[in-house]
């Protein structure tokens, strides 16, 4: 069954939004005779950059045609292709030659080169906001991000340390378990940090499961079953070994939970929550230093991806707030009673929304997931969307044949695997859900009702969700991707092929925001079942008349921008380079409009056109000291790899892949004649991997033969 959780989450995202943890006095750790006065928990304000639309107001009326090879003023240009890819061309208007580029912008400045009229893209755009993005992350946590939590790791382990000494009985086995989670963080961050003795041997037992990422096995702190395969840097993470131990020191304080409830080991779970409260208190400590820090990476890292999905140490203080009259200190803490009706109480709030790990199909995920995380990872509405739409949200298979999510159970066939179409499905698009079903990938008992709950969910979300962090922003940018009615519009984007291309261009951008943001983001997981001739004349271009995505990426841009220069985590040159991406996108939606008028565009039009293959590249190439601190030989090409989704009853991911760029061959009417173009786009890729084996953007470069691309791509990509 479906659960209603979701408009709650994400209503408590946009109220919460930016908030850290709240600033209030608490009593130094240690045990004293009689409980301390509690003090009230103060919620501090919160808040991200504002988004502020850029209107588009066309009516599309641009002037009809019927592609003819016969009739293009430049047939010289496309002399080369294959008679199958001319007759694709003529057909649909449009074809894509799957001819790798290693970079997208080559495409253009080849074209410029030669004198070829250009094509301008939406995935050319979007893959540059992708870069932008990415290298905007990678800048704040290299310069910021690291040294903070470095600072934060030591104090609050630190702290754990002070409770070990100054506490007995229970409080003490939770103090004891801080000082080792910490004490696990702290070697994660620097192999040569002291670990105290009475942790030393279930710290190395732990970096030794980290270190082998093979699966998923008990932990030796904690007990339950962790996958241990999440710990392979992935992303831009492998770049250098900085971003490699900030990536494992993140994982590992996103995924350690501190449960409220543990059915098998009520021990367990009442060690956990006293440890989490010890946390909280430690984090309030000294007017609240320590959250000061926690707040400067986790307030830009929710503007980036989200807010947590799993409760907070806000959460914790303001129950502990209800319960206690403040936070604890370890004398009240040992009080069984109070800790009952403490977690009693937390129940009561917002249980996560995604299985963020292994739960059985004999347990409630929400009993046994619900709890504390440091840093947890953060909820994103793809990851929520798969989670319902793989078992057991959904049923056994009731079609026939062999799909590609059938999994072994004994109980017989699960949708152990979602799609990456199964997003764009539920954010409104027909074409998508009629591919799914044409593979049979709908065939499961309750799929069809989970579908149509999601939609009806995410259409009544208004536009202040969308736009509250840049994740969920990203996401409404590609929606006029997924527009069915293309009436008024050139010939080709009228085309089924066309719709099937702007699929294509949504999954390949979706890939690249998945790949950016795969340490923060929380994963979902299926529940364990028991040649070319010169032009002589300058080349007159044209842009895809796309005004709607243009509009909300420039508006994204404009975000993006503020919010981080308000922060400070904006370099001079990224900055800049964000303004040149906003007037660029600008004049995109500008010339988008006048196209789909039927109005001619300008000299300069024309000539923002030719170069913006030089301005792709500059947008997406840095100064070589930027360069040398977040980048390496990966990063010279496009392609990309992220792993979405895990099920551990096959013990694989769903992987998620961007490729080289492909050249789109587009037949438009510029000043009343017909014009072939060229531009590039994306290729993406969609298989299953061993969870063993999450690949990183190295392993997917090198990889040879690549998996096949999806089959209803041969629309519009012809060999």
């Amino acid at each position: 069954m479906l659960k209603r959780i979701f408009l709650l989450t994400v209503f408590v995202a946009v109220l919460v939004a930016g908030c850290g943890p709240a600033p209030m006095p608490t009593p130094t750790p240690g045990p004293t005779p009689t409980p301390a006065p509690p003090q009230p928990v103060e919620v501090r304000p919160g808040g991200f950059a504002a988004y502020v639309p850029v209107p588009v107001d066309v009516v599309p009326d641009a002037p009809a045609y019927i592609p003819s090879l016969n009739a293009v003023t430049n047939a010289d240009f496309i002399a080369w292709l294959n008679p199958a890819q001319r007759a694709m061309l003529e057909a649909n208007g449009f074809v894509v030659v799957p001819d790798g580029h290693e970079q997208i912008y080559q495409i253009y400045t080849n074209a410029e080169d030669a004198g070829f009229p250009a094509f301008v893209t939406t995935d050319a755009v979007l893959h540059a906001y992708h870069i932008l993005y990415d290298y905007s992350l990678r800048l704040a946590e290299i310069e910021h991000f690291i040294a903070d939590l470095e600072q934060l790791t030591q104090t609050m382990l630190d702290a754990g340390v002070a409770d070990y000494s100054a506490t007995t009985g229970a409080v003490q086995e939770a103090a004891r378990q801080n000082v080792a989670f910490f004490a696990v963080a702290a070697r994660l961050l620097d192999a040569d940090a002291d670990v105290p003795a009475d942790v030393r041997d279930v710290v190395d037992q732990e970096l030794t499961l980290i270190d082998a990422h093979s699966g998923i096995v008990p932990s030796p702190l904690f007990g339950y079953l962790e996958d241990y395969s999440q710990y392979v840097p992935r992303g831009h993470y492998t770049r250098n070994a900085d971003f490699e131990r900030y990536f494992r020191a993140m994982m590992w304080y996103g995924r350690m939970a501190f449960h409220l409830t543990n059915p098998q080991d009520p021990e367990a779970a009442l060690r956990e929550t006293r440890s989490a409260l010890l946390i909280v208190r430690a984090l309030y400590a000294n007017d609240a230093a320590a959250a000061d820090v926690w707040e400067r990476i986790y307030e830009p890292t929710a503007f980036f991806v989200g807010t947590a999905d799993d409760l907070t140490a806000a959460d914790y203080a303001a129950v502990a707030d209800a319960v206690y009259g403040g936070l604890p200190d370890p004398v009240t803490l040992a009080d069984d009673a109070l800790l009952a009706d403490f977690v009693a109480a937390a129940r009561e709030l917002r249980p996560p929304a995604i299985v963020g790990g292994l739960v059985t199909d004999q347990e409630n995920p929400e009993e046994v997931t619900m709890g504390f995380r440091f840093m947890g990872q953060r909820f994103i509405p793809d990851s929520y969307i798969f989670q319902q739409l793989v078992y057991d949200e959904v049923g056994l298979y009731q079609g026939s044949g062999e799909p590609f999510t059938l999994s072994p159970s004994a109980a017989g066939p699960i949708r152990g695997f979602p799609r990456g179409l199964d997003v764009p499905a539920v954010l409104g698009s027909d074409r998508a859900l009629a591919l799914l079903t044409q593979v049979g990938d709908t065939d499961y008992g309750g799929y069809d009702t989970q579908m149509a709950a999601l939609r009806a969910e995410f259409a009544a979300l208004p536009q202040e969700q969308w736009t509250s962090n840049l994740y969920w922003n990203w996401l409404y940018t590609l929606d006029p991707l997924l527009e069915e009615d293309r009436a008024g519009y050139p010939f080709f984007m009228q085309t089924q092929a066309w719709a099937d291309k702007d699929l294509h261009t949504w999954l390949g951008s979706w890939t690249e925001l998945r790949h950016d943001t795969i340490l923060y983001a929380k994963q979902s997981y299926t529940i364990l079942a028991t040649s070319i001739m010169p032009e002589t004349e300058e080349p007159r271009g044209y842009v895809e008349p796309q005004p709607a995505v243009y509009a909300r990426l420039a508006a994204l841009t404009a975000q993006m921008e503020a919010g981080l220069g308000d922060r400070g985590l904006l370099s001079e040159e990224m900055a800049r380079k964000l303004q040149q991406m906003e007037e660029l996108l600008l004049a995109l939606k500008t010339m988008s409009e006048q196209e789909l008028r039927g109005e001619a565009l300008t000299e300069s039009d024309y000539a923002i056109i030719r170069a913006v293959g030089s301005t792709l590249e500059d947008l997406t190439t840095f100064s070589t000291e930027t360069e040398e601190e977040i980048t390496s030989e990966a990063d010279d090409r496009m392609a990309l790899i992220a792993d979405v989704h895990t099920d551990t009853n096959t013990e694989q991911v769903l992987e998620e892949g961007v490729g080289d760029a492909f050249p789109i061959y587009v037949v438009v009417l510029i000043d009343g004649e017909q014009v072939v173009t060229v531009g590039g786009v994306f290729s993406y890729y969609e298989f299953k991997h061993p969870m063993s084996d999450r690949l990183t953007d190295e392993d997917w470069q090198a990889m040879s033969p690549r998996p096949d691309r999806p089959d209803w791509t041969g629309g519009f990509i012809s060999e």
